[in-house]
């Protein structure tokens, strides 16, 4: 058995070996797919945020979104190629399935971690900031570049794999990319929780500093980030009754009450410190990866979360 058998027969008329390596030849194709998407997907936000972020659902190299639309693509319009206005149709129906894949799985995945990984509010002519139209455009010009340009190519590329190296890329990718997933699943599935406990602690720590500061006309949310500064002994810019406040805060500020799985900590100064170190390793890779992650019920923790842990970063390249 040989890649042409794969290539030429299509969905039609395969028994179960040649179904079994067609499915591989999607699945590869997918993992391919992914990784262009994972590269177009870092650079774009990369420019967009003037840093490298390493774009992607998954910690490898991949956004399955990308390559499960293309493989989505090559079956359906595949056979539209040879069809009057070919182009335009398979254009259409690019655009029209990728919104779709795209709504959907940003759907699941709010109802799966309670957060949205992107929002495209700011875009005109957006759906509950799930899909836009320029992204539907997008996609439907990808979805006629992959049929007509990219396919092809990845095709010929593919047959000049050996059969049985072939086979074992495919276990490997299974494998690496299962573990992958379940890694990322697994480090995801209190996040939510987490979200919940990070808004009371600063909820309370605001009561505490309004209480503390009195009416100085400064917000709790802005004397959180002061008292930041204060613990690091910049208190020199505030002047007159209120910084008075900032200093007794600092040096008189008692233990802010804990939640249940957060340590105890002492100040508001070390407060954000605490929240992001009880982040995991997947938390935090998520907040850094999805520069517009908000969620309706957490939206602005995220926003803080974010802020600090791009802090932190800043800090640490300055060292």
């Amino acid at each position: 058995m040989s890649h042409d058998i794969v290539l030429s027969a299509g969905m039609t008329s395969m028994d179960a070996a040649v179904t079994v390596l067609y499915l591989e030849h999607l699945f590869f194709w997918a993992v391919c797919y992914s990784f262009l998407g994972w590269v177009y997907e870092t650079i774009l936000v990369s420019v967009q945020e003037r840093r490298f972020v390493n774009r992607g659902f998954l910690n490898g190299p991949l956004c399955p979104i990308y390559g499960t639309g293309a493989v989505v693509a090559i079956v359906v319009l595949t056979p539209l190629k040879d069809t009057p206005m070919a182009v335009l149709t398979m254009f259409l129906l690019g655009a029209v399935g990728a919104s779709v894949l795209e709504y959907a799985t940003s759907w699941v995945m709010e109802k799966a971690f309670h957060a949205r990984w992107w929002d495209y509010s700011h875009f005109k002519f957006n759906l509950n900031g799930r899909i836009c139209l320029i992204g539907a455009i997008v996609f439907g010009v990808f979805g006629v570049l992959i049929v007509d340009v990219a396919q092809p190519w990845v095709e010929r590329w593919t047959a000049l794999i050996p059969l049985t190296a072939f086979h074992i890329i495919i276990a490997a990718l299974v494998i690496t990319i299962f573990i992958d997933f379940l890694i990322t699943v697994i480090g995801l599935s209190g996040f939510a929780r987490r979200l919940a406990e990070f808004t009371q602690a600063l909820e309370r720590s605001r009561d505490i500093i309004r209480e503390r500061l009195g009416d100085y006309g400064l917000d709790p949310i802005e004397a959180l980030q002061r008292y930041s500064d204060a613990a690091a002994g910049r208190l020199q810019s505030y002047t007159g009754a209120a910084a008075e406040r900032m200093r007794d805060l600092a040096d008189n500020l008692p233990e802010l009450p804990s939640l249940p799985s957060l340590p105890r900590v002492h100040g508001v100064g070390r407060l954000y410190d605490t929240l992001t170190d009880a982040l995991n390793a997947q938390q935090k890779r998520m907040l850094r990866s999805f520069p517009r992650m908000t969620s309706v019920d957490y939206g602005e923790t995220i926003k803080q979360l974010r802020e600090m842990l791009n802090r932190n970063d800043r800090k640490h390249d300055d060292k």
